[in-house]
């Protein structure tokens, strides 16, 4: 909820006393009127002063009450006295019988004698419904029954239903005896209150009753339906929705309220099912009421108090499906008072929302105003505080409140749509000055471009001397970058003029077969080193066409030109003839074909039928829409046919010429086409002489060609692939690559998914990667850290960014690589002073007594101290089977000097080839020889145990030794431990390659495993 200041508090507080008093005066000004002078009085009612042309007569007054008897008109003669003089209409709960209340299960009978009646004249009853069954007699007669009346809850059915009867009184009194039961609403007894009249007046109000019942209906349902609608073209406002349920909510309460409609649409519709659809519509309707107020006005609502109603509403809705009636009946007060309370929250939102000056706030809140006015009047008609022939007058409230509610929506979405208007008209101006931004930029632009071109060209045909063929590459990619720029401002141009109708065609006969000819000799040419042939197959006598000669050419170019972007090999055929009196040509491929749902597009402005980041074409999308735009200005059509994976086939057709064009025709002018359609990319360009080596990857070979000068000029070695794959090939081929500089849109894999391969194998400290992109929205940059990138640069760039950052990442490679050296020395340092000399004293002790084993164990330690000082070689990863001789040599080292009560046993899966992390196992071996081994006085068995698993390979080092104690084992992998640094070390090196490091089990006197897993997907050089 928004912070109210402390004057809005009081405004606030102002306004709900105000409004209550308004409330209060509305209900007694709605109440006023004269007393009335005929109703029951002690059971009688005198009928002398009735003028039947003021209406029906209510019933409600005083009653003779009789309890748990079912009395007849005989029975009564014998019971003159009555158990109570009561009120009706009411529940009999509260009436009292020795000071006692009366239990809402029993039965009952209720009379009321009438007197001074008009003999003869016809009279009309009409008998609402009453809790839960009743018999209506008069006099002798039985009238009217609902359900089933008894002494007991088997001898009971329950039953609502509203009835009217007619009779003719015999006599001048006749006395109205009623037979009630209740054992299924919590509540029983005649809770309304009858009506007298004529037969004609009772028939009307039964009808307006009716009809009342029947308009309500019927408008709520137009109002969901159309409303439901809305909500489904334009599902984010709930507003609509939550009307829609308020609308369907008051339907249903209409139908099992008043006169019961709903048993006219479902005839056997359980007396269970009437129960629960009254008091979910009286739970729910004010819950979603809230909810509407506060999609119209969510910053004066709490979202705390939605959630608790919306729980609320849950738990009533369950506990009224699933429980007995007379269970949840009970519960009305407490129902009553939360629909109370939630109603009154809502126009306190709706308070706040005007003292807010919130649009539509007012009107809400009026109609809820409404709502509570005529519910406060009914209330008291209901306690017979207030008489009236209106009856009650909720319902017309209820619908008051949906109508300005209606009329809300209505306003709204009516000013969402002017405002989608005005949008509209903005967006079409701002369109036209885009375009016209286009267009003239693309003017302004040609001037300079064709400077560059010419100079270009000049330099190329050697107007300033001779260059050299590195030079001659770096000019021919300029020029070919110039044409590819001049082709996009004219496509740019066309396509402007096209769109406001100013293009200029200068339509003349023209002999078709010439022009495809010519076209497709230059794509024969450009297609030399390609695997696909571009071929012509016309008939001959060909009849001219009426066609713009240079619009004809730019529109072969346009498709030709698109089926070559997407055809790899095979064939590019042209083809032509006659359709009645069009000529047709078709241009068919065997290239990729297009997807049938995007058929429909391809002719649209700036659409491609690929827009991923890994599309394998590029192109602005404009080509295939000026063709369609140029075929049809010249009297034409064009479509398309395509299978994917087996080509296309697209045909246009022009309207053939009735005469013959001239014979001096001037020789046409072809537009140039950018020769990157059919250069082939360097892959590989390398200079080995530098220290670092960069991977640069981009599958557009003017990027790959600047870049590579550029890093070149940086003092770095460069290789270029132009594909993700190739990348990918490079890395793993075993190249001891620095630095990866990677495009992000490639075709078939994208930057980001090279990027994240890379890093399944290597991490962001061992292969730093610089993602290039002119992809530059934060989404974008985000996906590329999340990927797996180091560091980011948007195109185009400036060069000394790109060595800066490029030197930067090669840094943080380096000192990586130092921190690797000097942790592997570190592991190396850890070869103890008391340890050479243990073995230097072992070796001589042996020297005269078993001198074969001295030279034995000389070896031995020479190859151990070999592998361990490998300071030129101080790699993270080692084979295997290094490792593993390692711990040979350090095992036959500590049997010499323990004897043969020390074993050393090696469980290695012979099919297991990986490289581990160096100095991970010996260590291992070592602490479990010297800290388990050792306390038992040297007698035991390590196992080295090297195996294949699915989780990856496992590493287990397991030794018989002294174990160690729970409270120790705790601390062990810390740096404190006492335990030296060995293990810490070794647990610390394997949770930043793999993410876990050490597990260790041991029990005192049992032994120890120490274990480690290399996972299946890290596969280190």
């Amino acid at each position: 909820m928004t912070h109210i200041t402390a004057n809005k508090r009081i405004l606030l507080l102002l306004s709900s006393v105000i409004i209550a008093g308004v409330v209060l005066m509305s209900i007694y000004l709605l109440s006023k009127r004269e007393n009335r002078r005929i109703y029951p009085i002690n059971g009688r009612l005198d009928l002398e002063a009735w003028n039947q042309q003021d209406g029906p007569l209510s019933l409600s007054g005083g009653w003779d009450f009789y309890w748990e008897k079912l009395l007849t008109y005989r029975d009564l003669k014998s019971h003159p006295v009555p158990d109570l003089a009561v009120q009706v209409p009411e529940v009999w709960n509260r009436y009292q019988i020795k000071g006692k209340n009366l239990p809402g299960f029993g039965y009952a009978t209720y009379r009321l004698k009438v007197i001074h009646v008009q003999k003869g004249k016809p009279l009309a009853l009409m008998i609402p419904t009453f809790s839960t069954s009743y018999k209506l007699y008069i006099d002798t007669d039985l009238v009217s029954a609902n359900g089933r009346v008894g002494s007991g809850r088997k001898q009971s059915t329950p039953q609502y239903l509203p009835r009217s009867i007619e009779f003719t009184p015999a006599k001048t009194s006749f006395e109205l005896i009623v037979q009630v039961a209740n054992y299924t609403y919590s509540r029983g007894g005649m809770w309304y209150a009858l009506e007298l009249g004529t037969p004609e007046q009772i028939r009307r109000l039964n009808r307006n009753n009716a009809d009342k019942d029947l308009l309500l209906i019927g408008a709520l349902s137009v109002m969901a339906l159309y409303y439901l609608s809305i909500f489904l073209l334009r599902r984010e406002d709930k507003s609509s929705l939550y009307f829609v349920f308020m609308c369907l909510i008051f339907a249903s309460r209409v139908m099992v309220y008043g006169d019961y409609f709903i048993y006219r649409l479902i005839p056997a519709i359980p007396f269970q099912a009437i129960i629960a659809i009254a008091y979910l519509s009286l739970c729910w309707f004010p819950i979603f009421a809230v909810l509407f107020v506060g999609e119209l006005f969510p910053a004066e609502t709490s979202s705390g108090f939605k959630k608790a109603a919306l729980l609320y509403g849950g738990i009533m809705a369950a506990m009224f499906s699933f429980t007995p009636i007379a269970f949840f009946t009970r519960l009305i007060f407490l129902v009553q008072m939360i629909a109370m309370a939630t109603g009154f929250y809502a126009i306190v939102c709706l308070i706040k929302a005007y003292l807010n000056r919130k649009k539509d706030a007012l009107l809400v809140l009026g109609g809820s105003l409404t709502v509570i006015i005529f519910a406060g009047r009914d209330m008291l008609y209901q306690n017979n505080i207030i008489l009236s022939n209106y009856g009650e007058l909720v319902q017309v409230g209820l619908f008051i409140l949906l109508f300005t509610q209606s009329f809300v929506l209505a306003r709204r979405f009516s000013e969402a749509f002017r405002n989608v208007e005005a949008l509209s008209r903005k967006l079409l101006k701002l369109d036209k000055i885009k375009d016209e931004f286009l267009a003239n930029t693309s003017h302004e632009l040609r001037t300079p471009l064709n400077g560059i071109l010419g100079i270009t060209e000049a330099l190329l045909r050697g107007g300033e001397g001779e260059v050299s063929s590195g030079q001659k590459q770096s000019l021919f990619i300029i020029a070919n970058s110039c044409r590819r720029l001049a082709n996009l401002i004219n496509d740019i141009l066309d396509y402007s003029k096209l769109k406001y109708g100013d293009i200029r065609l200068h339509i003349k006969p023209v002999r078709l077969d010439g022009l495809i000819q010519t076209v497709v000799k230059v794509f024969q040419q450009l297609s030399q080193t390609k695997e696909y042939e571009v071929t012509a197959d016309l008939p001959s006598g060909l009849p001219p066409v009426m066609a713009d000669e240079n619009r004809v050419v730019q529109i072969l170019y346009n498709l030709i030109g698109n089926a070559a972007k997407f055809t790899t090999r095979g064939y590019i055929k042209v083809s032509a003839g006659v359709n009645v009196n069009m000529l047709e040509v078709c241009i068919s491929d065997s290239g990729e074909g297009i997807p049938p749902d995007k058929l429909d597009d391809i002719f649209k402005s700036f659409e491609q039928v690929d827009t991923s980041l890994t599309r394998k074409h590029g192109g602005t999308g404009l080509g295939l829409s000026i063709t369609k735009q140029l075929v049809e200005l010249q009297g034409g059509s064009i479509w398309v046919h395509s299978t994917p994976g087996t080509g296309s086939e697209f045909y246009f057709t022009l309207p053939i010429a009735v005469e013959l064009p001239p014979e001096n025709e001037t020789e046409l002018a072809l537009p140039e086409l950018a020769v990157t359609t059919v250069l082939e990319p360097q892959v590989a360009m390398k200079k080995e002489t530098a220290d670092t080596r960069v991977l640069l990857v981009d599958d557009d070979p003017v990027n790959l060609q600047s870049s590579t000068t550029l890093l070149k000029l940086g003092g770095f070695a460069v290789t270029a692939v132009n594909s993700g794959k190739a990348a990918l090939t490079e890395i793993g081929g075993h190249h001891d690559y620095t630095l990866v500089i990677l495009d992000v849109m490639m075709p078939e894999m994208s930057g980001y998914e090279v990027c994240r391969k890379i890093r399944e194998g290597k991490s962001p400290f061992e292969l730093p990667v610089l993602m290039l992109t002119a992809k530059t929205s934060l989404s974008d940059i985000v996906t590329g850290f999340e990927a797996g990138a180091n560091d980011y640069l948007m195109k185009p760039f400036e060069p000394e960014e790109l060595l800066t950052r490029v030197g930067t990442l090669v840094n943080l490679k380096k000192s990586v690589d130092k921190a690797i050296s000097a942790e592997v020395a570190f592991m190396q340092a850890q070869i103890k002073p008391h340890f050479l000399f243990n073995t230097l004293n072992t070796i001589s002790s042996f020297c005269d007594t078993a001198p074969d084993q001295a030279r034995k164990l000389i070896d031995e330690f020479s190859n151990y101290l070999q592998q361990s000082f490998d300071f030129k070689n101080p790699q993270m990863y080692v084979p295997l089977a290094d490792e593993l001789n390692l711990i040979k040599s350090y095992a036959e080292i500590e049997k010499a000097r323990f004897g043969a009560d020390l074993k050393v046993e090696f469980e290695i899966d012979e099919a297991v080839e990986v490289k581990i992390p160096s100095l991970s196992i010996q260590p291992l071996v070592e602490n479990a020889i010297h800290h388990g081994i050792r306390k038992k006085g040297g007698n035991g068995t390590v196992t080295i145990t090297v195996q294949s698993t699915p989780e990856g390979i496992l590493v287990d080092v397991t030794d018989d030794g002294a174990g160690i104690p729970p409270e120790k084992l705790e601390h062990l992998l810390q740096v404190d431990s006492g335990r030296g640094v060995g293990l810490w070390n070794i647990d610390a090196r394997l949770r930043k390659l793999f993410g876990h490091g050490l597990t260790i089990r041991s029990e005192p006197g049992k032994g120890t495993r120490v274990m480690f897993l290399i996972p299946p997907e890290v596969k280190p050089d």
